[in-house]
């Protein structure tokens, strides 16, 4: 299962996300509504995953995400939104995320997400281990 870092400005969302990941066995390894917690969070924890919500109190969700993925290329982050703006998802994806969910997020679409990180992850790891 997966370790995963919960950023969003909803507290109701975070225990809705906490929730259904929880249920399938995922560890949810922190939360926060803030931006730049959410940098710092990932540093101390290191997550595999990452849900990121585009609207943050603090900051906008896209510049974390380029951030985090400065700072790390492997990052694996999904985006979330309640708008569904094609130039969103379109700059969300060409900065790195390997996802984009709109809210509010169906559980299942949000574990198919998760599971396909997952596998691409695991695939990679066994190819580099064979090289």
């Amino acid at each position: 299962m997966a370790s995963i870092l919960i950023i969003d400005d909803s507290a109701v969302q975070r225990v809705i996300l906490r929730k259904i990941l929880e249920k399938e066995g995922h560890d949810i390894i922190g939360d926060s509504s803030s931006g730049q917690d959410a940098i710092k969070l990932y540093k101390e924890t290191k997550p595999d995953i990452v849900i990121l919500d585009i609207v943050l109190y603090d900051a906008n969700g896209i510049a974390i995400l380029d951030e985090l993925m400065n700072y790390d290329k492997q990052a694996n982050v999904i985006m979330c939104s309640c708008t569904a703006l094609r130039n969103v998802i379109a700059e969300s994806i060409q900065l790195g995320a390997k996802g984009f969910m709109v809210k509010p997020v169906k559980s299942h679409l949000l574990l198919k997400t998760i599971n396909k990180i997952m596998e691409t992850n695991k695939s990679i790891n066994e190819s580099k281990n064979i090289s």
